[in-house]
């Protein structure tokens, strides 16, 4: 009896320690790209937003570029823990110098070096899956990673506030990096991989980048995965752009505090003793907590009825969700359709990374998270685009042109279902199911 539990145990450590590090680095998402580094550059340093545009966008276009090299580097190497480790290190060091070397221009090259090398060990991470999971659990232990992710949006906000309140925005970056080296060391240490294929040497950057042109010209032995990788930039635009515009929308156009919690007496109590100081916070952690409740659900459905009717499913509430935000005037509403979009994004983040390794070669998993990965930063630009474009063309109409924005969003989620459907799903092989 004591050996069959210490087995499972034994099992259940790496799987821990995988998903830990979607806490990890979620520490560092809301901590300096969602809520101080912004705000230090243009209110404490008086500097320009182009500044931070300049250093955002750069090291983005830096990571699209490299991030399939990476990844196919990687497959051929044979092991992934060495380049998490060492990009998360890099990471993690340029993150605690900034504002304690040198002026704005090092703080900004910090920043920008700190999202490229946070960037880029995503693309490991995610090929980890393949490490930890089979093809029976992996939308459940998928699903462990997205709700531990999401847990470390509230915790690492929390967790660092202190630190703000006492030395402003700029003292969050130290404790900010401690953190996430902190609770990414599990993964370093308890996720087994194989012994690596071949030593190590530079000529594999070439062979990377030769394999990664091989693929490409070769796509339609892969005509499933870019389907899949292309349905993905189409909705990805929108779900997440949804996010970046939300706090803006909810305010503007639903009436929405930014300063204050208006809600009856019992609610803006509990709001003031979680540190919530305003409606449009609580909103956003009411999508954080329907996330996570809903991941393991999600992962549950992935693997009873398949990752892709999952994904499906996902992105039809996806649709609801951007229908219900247009036409939705009432605040009382809003608090149900922000826990339907935290839902909704549980199943796209659950089922994405699990559908993708049941389409392409294991041993390859890098290469094609690598493109993935592309195409995620891609759709961080694009979607942002056609909102902004949207508001700019129909400034005229007033509010209405929100709502009109957010249809023009709804439009590419519809286009990437439609996509989808057509992306036929893979009978696992014998080596996936073990």
């Amino acid at each position: 009896m004591a050996v069959p539990m210490l087995q499972r145990l034994r099992g259940a450590v790496p799987v821990f320690s995988w998903g830990l590090f979607d806490f990890s680095n979620t520490i560092f998402t809301v901590n300096v790209i969602n809520l101080y580094f912004y705000l230090w550059v243009i209110e404490d340093n008086g500097a320009p937003h182009l500044f931070f545009t300049l250093a955002y966008s750069g090291a983005m276009l830096a990571v699209a570029l490299v991030s399939p090299m990476l990844g196919a580097v990687s497959d051929r190497f044979g092991r992934r823990i060495p380049f998490l480790i060492g990009f998360t290190l890099v990471c993690v060091a340029a993150t605690a110098a900034i504002g304690r070397v040198g002026g704005l221009p090092v703080a900004l090259l910090c920043f920008a070096i700190a999202i490229f090398t946070y960037q880029s060990g995503n693309v490991y991470y995610d090929s980890l899956l393949a490490t930890v999971s089979h093809a029976g659990n992996r939308g459940r232990i998928s699903a462990l990673g997205s709700a531990l992710g999401n847990i470390g949006n509230i915790a690492g906000a929390l967790m660092v506030a202190d630190f703000v309140a006492r030395g402003g925005r700029g003292a969050a970056f130290l404790p900010t990096a401690v953190l996430f080296l902190l609770f990414a060391i599990p993964c370093f240490l308890f996720v087994r991989e194989a012994p690596n294929r071949v030593s190590w040497n530079f000529r594999l950057l070439q062979e990377g980048y030769g394999q990664i042109f091989s693929t490409l010209r070769n796509a339609r032995r892969h005509r499933d995965v870019f389907r899949f990788i292309a349905a993905r930039f189409l909705y990805g635009n929108s779900t997440n752009t949804l996010f970046v515009v939300m706090a803006v929308y909810v305010t503007k156009v639903i009436g929405f505090s930014d300063q204050q919690v208006n809600l009856p007496g019992p609610i803006a109590s509990m709001a003031g003793m979680l540190n919530i100081h305003s409606e449009v916070q609580l909103l956003i952690i009411i999508a954080t907590v329907a996330g996570v409740l809903s991941a393991f659900v999600w992962g549950w459905l992935a693997d009873r009825i398949g990752v892709r009717k999952t994904l499906i499913m996902a992105l039809i509430l996806w649709v609801l969700v951007f229908l219900a935000v247009s036409a939705t005037f009432h605040q009382a509403y809003f608090w149900a359709i922000g826990a339907l979009a935290g839902v909704a994004l549980a199943g796209t983040g659950t089922t994405e990374r699990a559908f993708l390794l049941r389409l392409v070669p294991p041993e390859r998993a890098g290469e094609f998270f690598g493109l993935y990965a592309m195409v995620g930063r891609s759709a961080a630009v694009v979607g942002p685009l056609i909102w902004g474009g949207t508001l700019w063309l129909l400034e005229d109409l007033g509010l209405i042109s929100y709502r009109i924005a957010i249809l023009a969003l709804l439009t590419t989620v519809v286009l990437g279902f439609l996509v989808l459907l057509s992306v036929r799903d893979r009978q696992p092989s014998p080596a996936d199911a073990n």
